[in-house]
């Protein structure tokens, strides 16, 4: 064998063998490649806060003008996640609006058409809430020479004679309601023929406004008459003082109350929410805050706190105590400065009117007796009293606000047929007032 065909041989013998081992060599094991990471679970997303319930309050423009609202709403909606819808107008208006359920809860200043509303069923309860003053406002000149008489009264009686402008609201709100009280006490229906009144049909700001450009008088409330002072250069306070404790007429006191609409008779409304509202109004915190509301700025509050609940809270101021035991036909006691017992023939001794008034239930009768707004004239009610309770011999009592018996003209402590008992007459007034027997009279 030659040196090719041996080395043609090995190179084969070679060959093979290599290819041998490599057969034999255990194929490499891939290296381990990294585990991908698992997806992060989904995060459910965020809750959102529930959108805010809706309070439908119909009000008075005084509480609105005055600025009141803006200072104390805010708290209520943030502490209840509520938005109060917030419909300004006459008292009377609010209370149409809510005998049609258009609204959930009322904040109005007319006491006796709230006491109606409530009657009426398109409210369950009243709750007394604040109150301030009604006063008469007047151009600085005083064509009708009216500054510093003592009652509306006087002064309305002297601007007619004067003949001199007059602005009214004509609005059936509270304010409308009182000033035609006062106008009714002097027997008088002003219309659009005297030339001298003016009927607006306007909120309490807008009439302002109208009598500070036309030097005219109007009767206004005196929280938004001091909240639009800078607005009024022409008006001045001519009756009224300048705070509620120099007002000597206390028919103009104005009280204000809270009444959540029945949803027994409209159930669409938001009872719960308007509850809610009604409860935390009249809480003694709130009610603080209403009487400090204004104090910073005019020396004085704009409305006063009247709630049931915070009075709890503040000292009653005691009742003068009377120098003795008074007895008579007819008592009249409690914070008062001069409690006296009357005798029939006391009573005969005073002025004696006779007048024809429709009974609640006997219709139109004769009466003669005395004025009784004139006995509390003589009693002098303490600056702080509100209510009156008229007392029968029987026991039964009937309450009263004492501005609604003071506003009324002709009620009367009338005589009867039988000596040393009298009767109470009171025309327009609800019917449990005509309080047979009567023989006291408490303030309180």
């Amino acid at each position: 064998m030659n040196r090719v065909s041996a080395f043609r041989v090995l190179l084969v013998a070679l060959l093979v063998s290599g290819t041998i081992l490599a057969a034999c060599v255990p194929t490499p094991t891939p290296a381990p490649q990294p585990t991908q990471a698992a997806a992060a679970p989904t995060q459910p997303p965020p809750t959102s806060a529930p959108a805010p319930q809706t309070l439908r309050l119909a009000t008075t423009t005084s509480t609105d003008d005055s600025g009141l609202l803006d200072f104390i709403l805010p708290e209520f909606e943030k502490a209840n996640n509520a938005k109060v819808d917030v419909v300004a107008v006459g008292s009377g208006q609010a209370m149409e609006i809510g005998s049609k359920g258009d609204a959930d809860v009322l904040l109005v200043h007319s006491r006796k058409a709230e006491d109606k509303f409530v009657a009426d069923g398109f409210a369950k309860e009243r709750f007394d809430v604040m109150y301030n003053d009604f006063i008469v406002l007047g151009p600085q000149a005083d064509p009708a020479k009216i500054k510093g008489m003592a009652t509306g009264k006087e002064a309305f009686k002297a601007i007619m004679d004067a003949e001199a402008p007059f602005a009214s609201r004509s609005d059936k709100s509270g304010t409308h309601t009182k000033e035609l009280s006062i106008w009714s006490s002097l027997g008088i229906t002003p219309t659009q023929e005297m030339k001298w009144y003016n009927a607006l049909g306007q909120t309490m700001g807008e009439t302002m406004l109208f009598a500070n450009e036309q030097n005219a008088y109007t009767l206004a409330d005196r929280g938004t008459y001091l909240a639009m002072s800078e607005k009024l250069p022409n008006l001045e306070i001519l009756v009224g003082g300048q705070n509620l404790a120099e007002n000597k007429d206390k028919v103009l006191l104005n009280p204000y109350g809270v009444m959540a609409v029945n949803p027994d008779k409209w159930p669409g409304v938001n009872y719960d929410l308007a509850m809610k509202f009604a409860t935390w109004l009249v809480s003694p915190e709130t009610q603080k805050i209403i009487g400090g509301y204004g104090a910073d700025k005019f020396g004085q509050p704009l409305f006063y706190p009247d709630s049931e609940a915070y009075k709890a809270t503040v000292a009653p101021t005691p009742a003068p105590a009377p120098a003795a035991a008074v007895t008579g036909d007819l008592v009249i006691s409690g914070a008062v400065e001069k409690p006296s017992g009357l005798k029939e023939a006391d009573l005969r001794g005073m002025e004696v009117v006779k007048i024809t008034a429709e009974h609640p239930k006997k219709g139109s009768e004769d009466y003669e007796g005395v004025r009784l707004g004139a006995l509390l004239a003589l009693a002098k009610p303490a600056a702080n009293t509100t209510k009156i309770i008229f007392t029968a011999a029987d026991g039964f009592s009937a309450e009263a606000e004492l501005a609604e018996v003071q506003g009324c003209a002709d009620c009367l402590v009338a005589f009867t047929n039988t000596p040393g008992k009298l009767k109470l007459v009171m025309p327009a007034l609800p019917s449990n007032l005509w309080v047979k027997d009567v023989n006291k009279i408490e303030l309180k």
